[in-house]
């Protein structure tokens, strides 16, 4: 891919993401890697802990933020960070993806911010020539 896989963009209050993907499963790791960008600096994730999440929701646009949403709750439920994504299975409105990681150690996984959630406000995946395009704004 020529363009960058996500680029933090302005907006008031909260901070933006604009994701880019080949296809609808690499534009899921590119989220991912995007929200925990916004959340750490210079994040560097073992992965010795493996979890397979299943996203559920009405449609693709859902599945990106349900997706956003399901890391931050694992970071903050069980302290767990991920860096390597493997999209099993994804049909419309559903996403099986095999995460591997680790749990936050304060020495090496430093916070560079906050962010409570992603928001449907302004999400919006669209079919472009390259591929897909979200757009993501974070809660902070």
């Amino acid at each position: 891919m020529a363009t960058k896989p996500f680029e933090i963009i302005a907006h008031t209050a909260d901070v933006a993401v604009l994701v880019r993907g080949r296809d609808l499963a690499e534009l899921l790791v590119h989220a991912a890697q995007a929200l925990y960008a916004v959340m750490f600096a210079n994040l560097v994730v073992a992965a010795v802990i493996e979890r397979v999440l299943t996203i559920d929701s009405i449609d693709n646009d859902a599945v990106v933020v349900d997706w956003l949403n399901e890391l931050i709750y694992l970071l903050d439920a069980e302290q767990t960070v991920f860096g390597v994504f493997e999209v099993l299975d994804l049909t419309a409105g559903h996403a099986v993806i095999r995460c591997r990681g680790e749990h936050l150690d304060a020495s090496r996984h430093r916070r560079s911010r906050e962010v409570k959630a992603a928001t449907y406000h302004m999400a919006r995946l669209r079919r472009v020539p390259s591929g897909y395009v979200s757009r993501v704004v974070f809660d902070i």
